[in-house]
């Protein structure tokens, strides 16, 4: 039996995010208020950034490709080329995505979990595995090992590593027994737990994934998904990235409400199954968990071939946030309103790449939260936010998308201090946030 994922609508006009209510405003104003002129960009430039918006915006992405990290490498040496020349220069569309694909397969598993009124087949990834205790930490989907009917998680749940099916797809014995861990049905994540393993002792082909940041991921990309569709045994597919980042509608685990997720969307075949896997660019490195197709629309137009995925950026800090926190996540909220009032393409010649920036902006600001006690007020325009831990290390993201602040959000820990940088009548403030105690901290379950 399959848990069938329901995806009702393209985009979803609100979604709750790491504390964050964001919702979409139209791009003339703030419910009549204009947004004052600054993007993240200027505030780059306030901190000393002495480039262009094209060569700034490409200055943020991590590459996935490897076509795009060896021109780097190239431009780094002393090449003056464009990414085309460059390109050319390659005979890049000759090469074989192969090696990389088989070596992701090393951490991707089958998984079934068994209720009393019948099993779920799906998929998941390898997230930590240690090889010695034959210990590892699995991320699938929480729809792929919970029963609505029966409202509980699966107690009886196994995985299944590359190479363990038969070809007709029937299980063999190499089941390597796992339990839930925690995980949260509002972002459709589950982990799963699997402690001394023989076979993961024995079997020194198991890898963790390697994490690729899906925020630097681009229209047309080579993608492909590695998991079980139709409960049939391991099988891959391949596409191309359609939309870098789109927020869907779909059925919670327990289907009593509905969810909206930022998503990636692919043309790479996914069926029922392949939820919980992996989307994978052509270097095999993650970007995405697979949770969801879509087969019509709302007035029943049939669409072939869109799947989607769950960002990395999102999930794997999620993840971590459930294992630190033994099984739950605490995420940090600022409990405000955000919207986009404006956004612009910029097209970069050197790398080839379309880029988008959007004006992130205060829609309202609630009394209780940490946005109000550090004085952020309706209208203000998110610029750029630092997370600084308590051991001292630094993340910096830019505020061009809505998504960007919200992910950062699940990283923040009790003791941690947030740096946000706004724009307030066109004049860039900074303020401080203390994440010192769990008042400004939300359990996501």
């Amino acid at each position: 039996m399959f848990i069938k994922k329901k995806v009702i609508a393209g985009i979803a006009s609100v979604v709750l995010a790491a504390g964050m209510t964001i919702s979409f405003v139209g791009c003339g104003g703030l419910f009549g208020r204009t947004a004052d002129d600054n993007f993240a960009y200027d505030a780059a430039v306030e901190n000393g950034y002495t480039g262009s918006e094209s060569d700034w915006m490409a200055s943020l992405e991590t590459p996935s490709t490897h076509e795009r990290k060896l021109y780097d490498e190239a431009v780094k040496n002393g090449y003056e080329g464009t990414f085309f020349d460059f390109l050319k220069s390659l005979n890049a569309g000759s090469d074989s995505d192969e090696n990389a694909i088989n070596s992701a397969l090393r951490s991707v598993v089958c998984v079934e979990a068994s209720f009393q009124l019948g099993s779920v087949r799906g998929s998941g990834v390898i997230y930590s595995l240690d090889s010695a205790t034959g210990s590892a930490y699995i991320v699938t989907n929480y729809h792929v090992v919970y029963s609505a009917s029966e409202r509980q998680v699966s107690r009886n749940i196994t995985v299944y590593v590359y190479g363990t099916n038969s070809l007709d797809g029937k299980i063999n014995a190499r089941a390597i027994p796992a339990k839930f861990y925690g995980g949260a049905m509002a972002y459709d994540v589950a982990v799963l737990e699997v402690t001394d393993s023989e076979y993961l002792k024995e079997n020194v082909q198991a890898a963790p994934v390697t994490v690729a940041d899906s925020d630097s991921i681009t229209v047309g990309e080579r993608v492909y998904a590695l998991g079980n569709p139709n409960g049939e045994g391991f099988s891959v597919s391949g596409g191309v990235v359609s939309v870098v980042a789109e927020r869907i509608n779909v059925l919670s685990a327990d289907e009593t409400s509905m969810l909206s997720l930022l998503e990636i969307r692919t043309d790479a075949a996914v069926n029922h199954g392949n939820s919980g896997g992996g989307l994978f660019n052509a270097r095999g490195e993650i970007i995405g968990i697979v949770n969801a197709r879509r087969e019509s629309t709302p007035d029943k137009v049939v669409l072939n071939g869109f799947g989607y995925a769950i960002p990395a950026n999102l999930v794997f800090p999620l993840v971590q946030n459930i294992l630190d926190n033994r099984g739950s996540a605490y995420v940090a909220r600022l409990g405000i309103v955000a919207g986009i009032a404006d956004s612009k393409g910029i097209y970069n010649e050197d790398t080839g790449k379309y880029y988008i920036e959007q004006k992130i902006t205060v829609n309202s600001v609630s009394p209780d939260g940490a946005g109000f006690a550090i004085g952020l007020q309706y209208g203000d325009t998110l610029l750029q936010a630092e997370l600084i831990s308590a051991d001292g290390s630094v993340q910096t993201v830019a505020c061009i998308s809505l998504h960007a602040l919200t992910n950062l959000l699940f990283d923040a820990r009790v003791g941690d201090t947030l740096e946000l940088q706004f724009s307030r009548s066109d004049v860039i403030r900074t303020v401080s946030v203390d994440f010192g105690t769990r008042k400004y901290f939300t359990l996501v379950s």
